[in-house]
């Protein structure tokens, strides 16, 4: 796997958590590709691919983002701040049930189709941690505005008192 999300991490920032790939995924498929090889290599290749697919693909949630990517040739990347997700869901197959894996789609303000992250281990879990680093995000920002706020009118309030003195 390689290391797109350490590369783009900004400055005082920190991975809150990685999705975790499942590699049992790839179990299905390549067992189709090996019993049908005989017949055609189109099994085969896709095998290769999603092998390829699953290599390259990376997602983690920072303090201030969620950021990750899929591909290699064809190459999809996400690096949204949290206060821009509006939603993250979770799509499970029939084998992605019995090997506990799944697709997250990530829908951002500006990406209405979404990002779609497959393989993706105890997904529920990783959304659910999406959901929590978006509302410590926001309570986060609200403390700092009120902070602003006050700052701002302790301020004015000093110059009023000064002003009064004088």
């Amino acid at each position: 796997m390689s290391n797109y999300i350490e590369e783009n991490l900004n400055r005082n920032e920190k991975i809150v958590e990685k999705a975790k790939l499942n590699a049992l995924a790839l179990v299905p498929i390549w067992i189709c590709g090996i019993l049908f090889f005989w017949l055609l290599l189109i099994p085969t290749i896709k095998a290769i691919a999603a092998t390829v697919r699953f290599k390259s693909t990376e997602l983690a949630v920072t303090d201030k983002r969620v950021v990750g990517k899929v591909g290699v040739f064809n190459t999809k990347s996400l690096d949204a701040p949290l206060n821009k997700i509006q939603n993250a869901s979770v799509t499970r197959t029939f084998w992605g049930r019995v090997f506990n894996y799944s697709t997250i789609k990530i829908s951002t303000a500006s990406e209405s189709d979404g990002f779609y992250f497959p393989y993706i281990k105890s997904a529920d879990a990783f959304k659910g941690m999406i959901m929590n680093q978006i509302e410590i995000y926001e309570e986060d920002r609200v403390k700092e505005q009120a902070k602003q706020m006050a700052n701002a009118m302790m301020g004015g309030m000093n110059s009023v008192a000064q002003n009064l003195n004088q």
